[in-house]
Parts: C-alpha cells; sequence; structure tokens
C-alpha cells in the first residue's frame, strides 16, 4: 500500500465499524488535500451520495465512494476523495486521483480518505519513549493541533508514546482506542486510566472506556456514531500517527493563552484539562 511519507494516518480514532473491528485506514497527505492511490488497480465504480447526518465542520452535505480493484481481483473501498479520475481508468500507485472532502463524515477530523479491503498489519515498536513534548502548528477558533517531537516508532510508524507502544485514539469522545506496536501495563496516558482492554494482540491492544463496548459496537454505539454524538464524553483530543513524519493531537479547544510555533508540556496539558479520569 503507498503512503506518502509525512502523511497523518490513523486506525482507532473513528467510531465506525470498520476501525473498531481493526479492517479500516484514513491515510491523509502532507498538504492535507492531494490523495494518491494506494495500489496498482482498476476503477470499477465512482458513487456520489448525501448525507444526513449532522457535523458543524463539514462544508458540503455529500460524499463520494470509490472503488477499485487490485491485480489479484481484491476490491478496494475508498470515502471521503473527490475523485480526478473516471470510472474504467487504471491508476497506479503513488498516482494523484482526488482530493479531500470535508463532508459530514470527516469535518473536524485532520483531512483524510477512508480506505478498506487491504489487510491491516502492525510493526512492533522499534523505538520507544513517553512522549512529553509537543509544539503548536496550527489554531482554529475551534481547535488546535499540535505535533509530538519526542515520538516513539513502530517500523515506518510515528506516535504519541504510551503504555509502551503508539496511542491513537480519539478522546473521551469515541471511547476506544489502540496502542500500536507493543503494550505494557498500566493502561494509562500520563497517570490517566485510558479504561479496559478489549482485545489483545502481539503488535496491538484495543481498549474500551466501558466494558462490553466493543464486542457490541454494532448494537448499541454505531447508532450514535451515525448521528455524530459522543459515545461516552466530549470532544477533547484526537491522536493519530504519521507515516515517516511528526504524529499529531488535535484539541477540540480555544485555548488564547496559546500560539503557534510554542511548545507546550504535554502531560502537564492533559492532565490539567481532564484530571485523573477520561470517562
Amino acid at each position: 500500500m503507498f503512503i506518502k511519507d509525512g502523511s497523518l494516518i490513523s486506525y482507532f480514532s473513528s467510531g465506525f465499524p470498520a476501525h473498531v473491528r481493526v479492517k479500516a485506514i484514513d491515510v491523509s497527505s502532507p498538504n492535507f488535500k492531494t490523495f494518491y492511490s494506494p495500489i496498482n488497480g482498476e476503477v470499477i465504480d465512482i458513487i456520489k451520495f448525501n448525507i444526513g447526518r449532522p457535523n458543524v465542520y463539514s462544508k458540503i452535505n455529500y460524499d463520494y465512494m470509490l472503488l477499485l480493484q487490485d491485480n489479484r481481483g481484491r476490491k478496494i473501498k475508498i470515502l471521503h476523495v473527490l475523485p480526478y479520475i473516471e470510472k474504467g481508468e487504471y491508476v497506479k500507485e503513488g498516482e494523484i486521483i482526488g482530493e479531500f472532502l470535508e463532508s459530514p463524515y470527516t469535518g473536524g477530523d485532520f483531512p483524510h480518505a477512508h480506505i478498506e479491503g487491504l489487510k491491516v498489519k502492525f510493526p512492533k515498536v522499534s523505538n520507544y519513549k513517553t512522549s512529553k513534548i509537543g509544539l503548536v502548528i496550527r489554531k482554529d477558533k475551534n481547535f488546535f493541533d499540535v505535533i509530538v517531537k519526542d515520538y516513539s516508532e513502530a517500523g515506518n510508524l510515528r506516535g504519541l508514546g504510551c503504555c509502551n507502544g503508539l496511542l491513537n485514539a480519539s478522546l473521551p469522545f469515541a471511547c476506544y482506542g489502540g496502542i500500536i506496536g507493543g503494550f505494557k501495563e498500566p493502561l494509562e496516558m500520563y497517570g490517566i486510566k485510558l479504561g479496559y482492554i478489549a482485545v489483545r494482540r502481539k503488535t496491538y491492544i484495543l481498549f474500551e472506556g466501558k466494558k462490553g463496548l466493543l464486542k457490541n459496537w454494532e448494537e448499541e454505539s454505531s447508532f450514535k456514531v451515525l448521528s455524530n454524538k459522543p459515545i461516552c464524553g466530549f470532544a477533547f483530543m484526537e491522536v493519530v500517527l504519521s507515516y515517516r513524519g511528526y504524529p499529531m493531537i488535535r484539541f477540540f479547544l480555544n485555548d488564547p493563552n496559546l500560539n503557534e510555533g510554542e511548545e507546550i508540556e504535554l502531560s502537564e496539558y492533559v492532565r490539567n484539562r481532564l484530571g485523573p479520569k477520561i470517562y
């Protein structure tokens, strides 16, 4: 799968079931606009559809689904991309094929494409440190973005170092998340309990804010996700990874005391606003 160096990526900051079931990845690009084809393959369908889901951050009320078929016959589904290509075309891995949309499904998140159909694998941690240093790179009236300077690494993935792995989550809004590349107790971020372990594998774990949440996701939480309602709590932080670049945290608040280019101590900032408990 092609991912351009410096792109932000996420597996577990979305509440849609494909992410919860470890079957999808969200991929951006360094300029937050251009989408590059992840595979070599034929464009077998392009569907535009309207969305009734509320989202104060969205700029349009529609989205696109692109369906690509690779040389092995696998069908790859791509969402949130305005296509530059047409049905029947053959695209090459790394070719520019569209630009990201700020639809009701993505508004407020970092611009990205949702990709399903490719096998999701996680590398082991190759360099670990507990991340504490952030740099404010962008301010908006509703949020601000911080890159993690002292990131941890797992193969080509870089992320906020937590629990001997890379943290990827939207907290407390989505009420779950993942630790990628490795894991070591306790399940805490800066002394704040992240929840309960729901899935444990060699190279990742999934945690949940309420016991049984992930197991029953389709019966309960999915309905809230479709309505853009919080699973556990308010939108505070989205922690995402990077592919050979700086990982990022989006804080959903307006802090007049912070300026672009200013460093912050992440553990102190998070603890001061969440207290001893997330959920």
